[in-house]
C-alpha cells in the first residue's frame, strides 16, 4: 500500500467518523406520535375513519417537509374499543415507544383512564373522546362541550314546539353525561323530560322494554344517546311496536357509519335528526362559505393517499385530520427539541386555528377548544343535509 493510499484511507475513516456524529438522519429523526383508535368492538367505524384522516394529514405534511425539518411517524395501536384493552395500548406507547404525543381514544371511558398517566408522563393527549377527562392537565379535546350540543339541540326542539322528551342513552360517561345535560336544558325551555332510560351499547340488542315504557309516556320527540350498532336497532324496535316520537340524537349518533345505519335501519331512520359539525353537511353549507377551502383540501388529501374521497357524513376524519396539523403547529411553536411540557404550553398557544372541522382556541385555562355544533337531518337512501 502505497503512502498515498495509506492518507487517502485515513481521511476516509476519519471523514465516515465524523459522518457517524453527524448523520443526516439525525437531524430528521421523526417525531412519534402515538394514535389509539378502536379497529374491533362498537367503535370500529368511527377508529377507522379516524386514523385514515390522521395519517392522510401527516402524508400532506411529511412531503412538505415534516415540521421543523423533521417527518413526523404515527405509531398505531388498537384499544377494540375496550378500556380494558386500550389503557395497557396506551402505556405502552407512552413508556415502551416514547411517543411525544398521543392521538385518541374515541371511547370516553378509556380517555377518563388516561387523564392521569398521561398528565404523570406529559405527554400531550388529542383526545377523540366527546369530551375532556377529569384530569386533563395534558389533555386537549378538538370537539365542542357537551353543554354547546344540548343547548344546540334543545333550540330546535323549542323552534320546533316540543312539550315532551323522552331520553334512551348507552351507559358510557359522554352518553350519560349528555342524558343529564340535555334533561336539565329541556325543563329550562319548557320541555318535560317524561321517560329516561339506559343501555349497554357493548352488550344490549333488545330495546323492546324501554321502548315500551316510552310509548306508555307519549312523548313528542325521543332522543338517542350513544353510537354503534344499537342505533338502527333501536330506531327499527320503535317503529316495530309503532312508538311515533320523532328522534334526534347526539354527536355520537353517527359513529357507526351512515351506510351501516341505512342498511340495518332502512327506512325507519328517515327523517331522525342529529347534532354534528359543519362537514359532514358541507354540500348544503352556502356558496362561498370560507369552511369549503379547507373542505375542499381535506377531500383531495384524502383521496390522494386512499383514492377515494371520505364520507363527509363521518366528521371524525376530518376531526383527525384537524389534530394532525394542530400539533404540526404546536411543534413548529415548540421547536425542534420539544418534550411534552413545551408542546403542551405550545398547544396552549394556539388560537383562531381554523381547521376542517372546526375553528380551534385553546389556552391554559380551555383545552375544549372547538366552537360549531349544526342539526343534520338523514334524508331518502341515506342523504345527510342541514335541517332547517
Amino acid at each position: 500500500m502505497t503512502s498515498l493510499t495509506k492518507l487517502l484511507l485515513a481521511c476516509a475513516m476519519v471523514a465516515c467518523a465524523a459522518g457517524g456524529l453527524l448523520r443526516p438522519t439525525d437531524a430528521a429523526e421523526p417525531y412519534k406520535i402515538g394514535v389509539l383508535h378502536s379497529f374491533g368492538g362498537y367503535l370500529a367505524a368511527m377508529g377507522t375513519a379516524s386514523r385514515d384522516g390522521f395519517l392522510a394529514a401527516t402524508d400532506v405534511i411529511n412531503k412538505r417537509g415534516g415540521v421543523n425539518g423533521r417527518p413526523i411517524s404515527a405509531i398505531v395501536e388498537n384499544d377494540e374499543s375496550d378500556p380494558a384493552k386500550g389503557v395497557p395500548a396506551a402505556i405502552r406507547l407512552m413508556n415502551s415507544e416514547k411517543v411525544l404525543a398521543l392521538v385518541g381514544p374515541v371511547r370516553s371511558d378509556t380517555s377518563e383512564a388516561l387523564g392521569p398517566l398521561i398528565a404523570k408522563e406529559q405527554v400531550v393527549e388529542m383526545t377523540g373522546s366527546f369530551m375532556l377527562p377529569k384530569v386533563a392537565s395534558f389533555t386537549f379535546s378538538t370537539l365542542p362541550p357537551p353543554e354547546e350540543e344540548a343547548k344546540v339541540a334543545i333550540a330546535l326542539l323549542k323552534k320546533k314546539g316540543a312539550k315532551t322528551l323522552a331520553i334512551i342513552h348507552a351507559i358510557d360517561i359522554y352518553s350519560a353525561t349528555c342524558a343529564k345535560l340535555y334533561g336539565e336544558e329541556a325543563e329550562r325551555n319548557g320541555i318535560k323530560v317524561v321517560a329516561n332510560e339506559s343501555y349497554n351499547a357493548a352488550q344490549d340488542r333488545n330495546f323492546i322494554p324501554q321502548l315500551t315504557k316510552f310509548k306508555a309516556a307519549g312523548p313528542e320527540w325521543m332522543a338517542i344517546f350513544g353510537g354503534g350498532a344499537p342505533v338502527p336497532l333501536i330506531l327499527k324496535q320503535k317503529n316495530e311496536i309503532g312508538l311515533q316520537s320523532t328522534v334526534i340524537g347526539n354527536l355520537a349518533f353517527t359513529t357507526a357509519g351512515i351506510a351501516s345505519l341505512v342498511q340495518i335501519a332502512g327506512k325507519d331512520i328517515e327523517g331522525a335528526y342529529f347534532i354534528t359539525l359543519p362537514v359532514a353537511v358541507w354540500e348544503t353549507l352556502p356558496k362561498g362559505d370560507p369552511r369549503l377551502k379547507s373542505i375542499d383540501e381535506f377531500r383531495e388529501a384524502y383521496k390522494a393517499k386512499y383514492n377515494n374521497y371520505p364520507e363527509m357524513a363521518h366528521w371524525w376524519a376530518a376531526q383527525n385530520y384537524d389534530i394532525a396539523l394542530l400539533l404540526a403547529e404546536a411543534l413548529k411553536k415548540a421547536g425542534p427539541d420539544a418534550n411534552g411540557a413545551a408542546l403542551k404550553a405550545a398547544m396552549e398557544g394556539i388560537t383562531n386555528f381554523k381547521g376542517v372541522a372546526a375553528t380551534y382556541n385553546f389556552s391554559p385555562t380551555e383545552h375544549a377548544g372547538a366552537t360549531g355544533f349544526v342539526i343534520g337531518q338523514i334524508g331518502a337512501a341515506g342523504k345527510v343535509s342541514l335541517a332547517q
